[in-house]
């Protein structure tokens, strides 16, 4: 190792270059495999997932009804335990002047009993069972209490109309970062008599929420399953449709892991991404491996003879095959410390990019990961020069007999070209995605997202859902009309969803023909369409003036086009049920969505009561409180937040004031592929780097067993030009060969992860062409270097025999 400095540490260094970044995203793969592990007989937890058919066409959900858990339970002798889980969040105190949003669980009271969660101080058999007792985490604890022992202390939150006293029964440990389920507070269910009715808690038809179940053993799940049709049938009775309305049990070893977008209230991963960084790893260790017996077979020559002395000396094959798999499994280990060290260093970066909180933590599965890892290298960088070298003939080296062809030419080069193509694929699989996600941010989205700022209101809760809206919009209204007056201020709207796939409400009616019509749904009050810049394709906007215009609503252009009107003014939303309204104004299509999806049938109206008395279909995807959407006039944020801020407290003064941006919302809808992008732009330099090396180490050993031909050819005449292009030409077809074998692949690959979107945008052919002419110059640029060199050796010393 010490006598070849260059190829120990190119090895070395590509090396470590694949295990540390391949070690953080095997060790990421495990930890996203891990999830909800650490819940004692995972296997027998299952969440409920329900099945709604309608006019054919089949909705899933994890929302269920509040019926769910105590029906099943009742039902089915096999489930032993069950809880809702709803969320919810209400302002609390945190001391006598100072509110702030607080989140909760209302859960069940087997809670604790079905799920695994360290209760520090409390008794799991009491902590859920008082309506007005609470359990916190210690992160929650600290925020309210600071370092005091929390155990009996009161929190104030307003549950309904007024503030009401909770007492701290239980102090959970701070959840598990692989844990699916994530809260800060949970409470009795029993809370839910503060913002749900007693119809909406009877329904079949309303949801709110998972449900978990328990089962007495995994293979439960099938019996639990067959009997939900006749569990149906005896809750709706006539009501039932067969095979209408059912529910199925997810084991909750499966939840996190899923291309399912509507995961419900758990964190959800999914699995192709994990595919695509553990392909990602092996690509790049596969790279490195290739550098290691690419040049120990370029070293042949010199290690034949060694080889032939050993075997004349008494070794035998075993012997000789441990020697050479020892080099390779002590190089490994050299690389693997090294490799550890830059793995740490590169910690905090992996956990920004991905917002995770993984720990290098070296438990029996991370070490055993480590170990296989080298098995892995040491096997597939040192099988091969192992049993080649140590197969050899010692009559045939030691004379002088052995041919640099004899083999070892075609894999050499067969390796160096799939180097190439595997940069190559990562380098075009680049391009493609950072000229689709290029494409998305330049997208014309038809609302303006410059200087739009979103101030979240406080939610008023009521039993019933229509005052809580219209309740809260009178308290947003109050802020916006403070706003509106300042001439900072361009304009004014307020909105109950804002952007994204799950923000829209989703509605639905039956139209005169008895064919179901689904829709996106949103409230909105003040200047909505002025302040999002919408465009109006006919007749008016919305009159900003609270109380009016309650009847009037606004659809989009896709609306009108599903329902065949080519002058949808003065028209009614096709629905018997709906009360008296009217159509005053279709806007252009706007992406309310990310574009992934394609733009849907939007109603926009002010008034609850409207929508509600017709639809048949109610999906609420966002929260239930209004967002004040403020448009700026200037371009000084600071002085526009200070505003904001001091209207908010005149308006406001207990509770806290926080605000979001409208681009940001828009780009959070594409930072998981943005996160695959940036690291397959790190693969891909990783890849070149470790290819540039390779390739450079080759082209030396190339050049350094031909020293006597160029020494020849000089003496014959040849120029540093001819001999040079010699060597070019070589490494020049192994290089064409990585571009035509990678490009066209990396073209099928993306396909996949580029039909997600409704939106798309390939690369043009003269993106790729740059990129193919760049791999060349990149070959001549090293090549070149090294024989450019060597033709200036004087032929003399080159030709002098040993």
């Amino acid at each position: 190792m010490s006598k070849n400095k260059l190829h120990t540490g190119i090895n070395l260094i590509g090396l470590t270059l694949g295990l540390g970044v391949s070690i953080l995203i095997f060790f990421f793969v495990q930890f996203e495999r891990s999830f909800d592990d650490f819940h004692q007989e995972n296997e027998q937890i299952f969440r409920v997932e329900r099945h709604q058919i309608e006019e054919g066409e089949e909705q899933s959900s994890f929302s269920t009804p509040l019926l769910t858990a105590p029906t099943f339970a009742a039902e089915f002798p096999q489930v032993t335990l069950a809880t809702r889980m709803v969320g919810g969040s209400a302002q609390a105190y945190l001391d006598e002047e100072t509110t702030q949003n607080q989140l909760y669980l209302t859960v069940s009271p087997d809670f604790l009993d079905i799920f695994n969660f360290k209760l520090l101080q409390g008794s799991k058999e009491q902590v859920l069972q008082d309506k007005f007792g609470v359990v916190i985490t210690e992160e929650t604890a600290e925020k309210f209490f600071g370092d005091s022992d929390p155990m009996g202390k009161s929190i104030r939150m307003r549950m309904g109309d007024n503030y009401e006293e909770y007492r701290v029964a239980g102090l959970l440990e701070d959840l598990p970062a692989n844990s699916s389920i994530q809260f800060e507070m949970l409470m009795n269910d029993e809370n839910l008599a503060f913002t749900v009715d007693q119809q909406s808690m009877d329904s079949w038809f309303n949801v709110y929420g998972d449900t978990y179940l328990k089962l007495n053993d995994p293979e439960s799940k099938e019996t639990v399953e067959a009997g939900v049709e006749g569990m149906m049938k005896k809750m709706l009775g006539e009501e039932y449709e067969e095979g209408s309305y059912l529910f199925t049990l997810q084991p909750i070893t499966e939840m996190h892991l899923t291309d399912n977008p509507n995961s419900g209230m758990v964190e959800s991963t999914r699995p192709s991404l994990l595919w695509i960084l553990a392909g990602i790893a092996f690509l790049i260790l596969l790279i490195a491996c290739i550098n290691f017996t690419t040049m120990a077979i370029g070293r042949s020559t010199t290690r034949a003879k060694e080889v032939g002395v050993r075997k004349t000396m008494g070794a035998d094959f075993g012997q000789l095959v441990f020697q050479f798999l020892t080099e390779a499994f002590l190089t490994t280990i050299a690389a693997l410390v090294l490799g550890l060290l830059l793995a740490e260093l590169l910690l905090p970066t992996f956990n920004d990019l991905f917002e995770k909180q993984l720990d290098l933590v070296y438990g029996t599965t991370q070490i055993a990961i480590i170990l296989g890892l080298v098995v892995l290298i040491t096997a597939m960088a040192g099988a091969y020069p192992a049993f080649f070298m140590s197969s050899l003939k010692p009559i045939k080296v030691l004379k002088g007999n052995l041919s640099i062809r004899f083999g070892k030419q075609a894999l050499r080069k067969g390796l160096v070209a799939f180097q190439f193509f595997i940069s190559f694929l990562l380098i075009a699989s680049t391009l493609i995605m950072v000229n689709q996600m290029e494409a998305i941010r330049d997208y014309d989205l038809g609302f303006d997202q410059e200087m739009v700022v979103i101030v979240d209101v406080p939610e008023v809760p009521s039993t019933s859902f229509v005052t809580s809206i219209n309740a809260g919009f009178a308290q947003a209204e109050k802020y916006r009309q403070a706003l509106a007056s300042r001439s900072e201020v361009q304009s004014v709207g307020i909105t109950i969803a804002t952007y994204g796939d799950d923000a829209f409400w989703d509605g639905g009616f039956p139209t005169p023909e008895d064919e179901q019509f689904n829709f996106r749904l949103n409230f909105v009050g003040g200047d909505y369409v002025k302040t999002l810049g919408l465009e109006m394709a006919k007749g008016r906007d919305l009159n900003p003036v609270p109380g009016s215009d309650s009847s009037a609503v606004l659809i989009n252009e896709t609306f009108a086009r599903a329902l065949g009107w080519e002058d949808p003014l003065g028209e009614m939303l096709p629905s018997a049920r709906i009360g008296n309204h009217e159509i005053v104004g279709v806007v252009k299509d706007f992406n309310h969505n990310s574009l992934y999806k394609e733009i849907e049938p939007i109603v926009l109206a002010k008034s609850p009561e409207t929508i509600f008395s017709g639809i048949n279909m109610l999906m609420i995807n966002s929260a239930a409180n209004p967002k004040v959407i403020v448009k700026g006039n200037g371009t000084d944020f600071e002085a526009f937040r200070i505003l904001l801020e001091s209207e908010w407290e005149q308006v406001f003064p207990l509770e806290a004031f926080s605000f979001s941006f409208l681009d940001e919302a828009v780009q959070k809808e594409y930072v998981a592929d943005e996160r695959l992008g940036q690291m397959v732009f790190l693969a891909a330099c990783i890849a070149i780097l470790i290819a540039a090396m390779g390739l450079f180490a080759m082209a030396a050993l190339s050049i350094a067993g031909r020293t006597k031909e160029i020494g020849i050819r000089k003496v014959l005449g040849a120029s540093s030009w001819s001999i040079s292009w010699m060597f070019n030409k070589e490494f020049l077809v192994i290089t064409i060969v990585g571009i035509m074998v990678g490009l066209p692949l990396s073209l099928y690959f993306m396909q996949s992860w580029i039909e997600q979107f409704a939106v798309k945008e390939w690369p043009s052919w003269l993106n790729f062409g740059v990129l193919g002419v760049a791999g060349i110059v990149f070959t001549l640029l090293i090549v070149s270097a090294q024989s450019y060199r060597a033709t200036q050796m004087n032929p003399v010393k080159t030709l002098k025999d040993e």
